[in-house]
Formats: C-alpha cells, sequence, structure tokens
C-alpha cells in the first residue's frame, strides 16, 4: 500500500480543512467572551457592543484569519506525517521526530505568517 495515499493525505487534508473551522469557534467564542466581559464587569450595553464589534470587524479580518488557519493547519500535518514517516525506530526516535515536527512546524509558521501578513494587508 501506498503510505502516501492511506496516511498522509487523510491527515492533511483534515487538518486543512478542520484548523478553518476551530478558529471560527475560538473567533465566536473571542467575541462573546468580549461580550460577556463587557455587560458583566464593564457595564457594556450589549446592543452597542455587538453593534461596534460589527462595525470595526471586516470581513478581511475574517478572511485573513480562515486562510491563515488554512495554511497553518497544511503546515501542522505535513510536517507532523513528514517526521512520522521518517522517524527511527523505538521511542527515542519517535520522540525526536516529534520535537523535531513540533520546532520545524513552529518555524514555518511563524515565517509563513509574517509573509500572509504582508500579503494580505498590504496597503
Amino acid at each position: 500500500t501506498d503510505p502516501i495515499k492511506y496516511l498522509v493525505f487523510p491527515r492533511v487534508i483534515a487538518s486543512t480543512l478542520s484548523l478553518p473551522v476551530l478558529v471560527t469557534v475560538g473567533n465566536t467564542i473571542g467575541i462573546m467572551g468580549g461580550l460577556f466581559v463587557g455587560v458583566t464587569r464593564l457595564d457594556f450595553n450589549s446592543h452597542t457592543y455587538l453593534l461596534t464589534t460589527i462595525e470595526f470587524l471586516t470581513l478581511g479580518d475574517l478572511l485573513s484569519s480562515l486562510i491563515k488557519a488554512i495554511v497553518f493547519g497544511f503546515i501542522i500535518a505535513l510536517m507532523g506525517c513528514f517526521n512520522g514517516i521518517y522517524s527511527r525506530i523505538g521511542a527515542e526516535g519517535v520522540g525526536h521526530a516529534t520535537r523535531t515536527a513540533v520546532v520545524s512546524a513552529s518555524i514555518l509558521i511563524l515565517a509563513s505568517n509574517y509573509f500572509l501578513t504582508e500579503l494580505l494587508f498590504k496597503q
């Protein structure tokens, strides 16, 4: 069997598709958390909070977060699969592959975040 077809491809697709869903949930929770704190602790009017949030939240903000989530999900899955396939046998090999996958994915995410921000918010 082809390990790319049966192991890598489904994981990369699943991560690339699921991370934007998680980001959407996180964005929603962030807005609702701000509403909760603003209303309960800071005596904001909930209607005014939501109107102001809608006024200042642009479609570009939402789209950029989803585009970045797609790219980051792809990077995370690809680095995990790449390092997992080429890991050495045993617990030490798996630990080294895991550490390498996390470090390489983190560096690539930081670099891609810079370039995506430059690309998406170029004025």
